[in-house]
């Protein structure tokens, strides 16, 4: 029977390499790959067969930063699978922080200055969009969709 692996995010970046190395070491794995963009993961899906005919290679769409989604994903991969081996929770955003102009030029012309520089206290600024779930979209995406996710998978 095949190990049944599950890797978030892996359309891409690390979640692709990792889902290539698991190839490399064992090609008769069950590799299901949990991805937001399904047109990204079909292509990796068809790339990964492509290098290795032997693997089974299946995709869900789940995009971790909405519940719904969670919920639709957990569903789907329970009815797909009596197990899961191995679950790989990659799928992640970056913060983008932005340069905080004013700040700058007030911190520039202030007794403050060698702190800004050595520091850069209050340089940056990061606008941490809300989800429709009303949750910060990183703690969303980097944490509690895949808390969610394990937990109805082995509820």
């Amino acid at each position: 029977m095949r190990k049944v692996v599950l890797v978030t995010g892996a359309s891409s970046g690390i979640g692709l390499a990792l889902c290539k190395r698991l190839l490399v070491e064992d090609d008769e794995l069950h590799l299901c790959l949990a991805c937001r963009n399904m047109s990204k993961a079909e292509a990796v899906h068809a790339t990964l067969l492509a290098s290795h005919p032997t693997a089974e290679v299946t995709t869900v769409q789940v995009d971790v930063s909405n519940l719904q989604s969670v919920f639709r994903a957990s569903s789907e991969l329970k009815q797909r699978f009596q197990r899961l081996d191995f679950v790989y929770l990659n799928a992640g955003v970056m913060p983008n922080p932005q340069l905080n102009i004013r700040a700058l030029f007030s911190g520039l012309f202030s007794r403050k200055v060698i702190h800004m520089f050595s520091t850069a206290e209050g340089l940056l600024t990061q606008d941490d969009k809300i989800t429709a779930d009303g949750l910060q979209e990183v703690f969303a995406t980097n944490v509690f969709g895949h808390f969610i996710l394990v937990k109805r998978l082995w509820a």
